[in-house]
């Protein structure tokens, strides 16, 4: 990605205008923040294959990237994930990003699978657009 690691980690960390480059995210909020401004949680809606879906993050920070995991959820029963970053030279950024989401709706295997992939393709998507010269 063509931006350094501070800002992609700043933009990460504004969770509250993921609605902006993540399609799949209706609404954001942040509930509490830390003494340097960062998310502790936050709470979400979420356009889903079955209908919106309501849930809640909580945060943990590091110098090269953050994760989450899901405190409360309608639809999901847990979420984990993970962004991480390293320097690719010359201002660019690595950014690999992991992502579980766990839920008891009645889906097959592959159908989950593939909602999941399309999820973090978007995200990156949405990221990498952030960024675009």
């Amino acid at each position: 990605m063509s931006a350094t690691q501070a800002t992609v980690l700043a933009l990460l960390r504004d969770v509250a205008s993921q609605p902006e480059w993540i399609p799949e995210i209706l609404e954001a909020e942040v509930l509490t923040s830390d003494e340097h401004g960062r998310p502790l949680t936050a709470a979400f809606a979420a356009s889903t294959t079955v209908g919106t879906d309501r849930y809640t993050l909580a945060y943990e920070h590091s110098p090269h990237g953050m994760s989450w995991s899901m405190v409360k959820g309608r639809l999901q029963t847990g979420q984990e994930g993970v962004y991480t970053l390293e320097s690719a030279g010359r201002g660019r950024t690595k950014v690999t990003y992991h992502l579980t989401v766990h839920h008891n709706l009645p889906l097959p295997g592959f159908i989950r699978s593939r909602v999941i992939k399309g999820l973090v393709s978007d995200t990156l998507t949405g990221l990498q657009g952030r960024f675009a010269a």
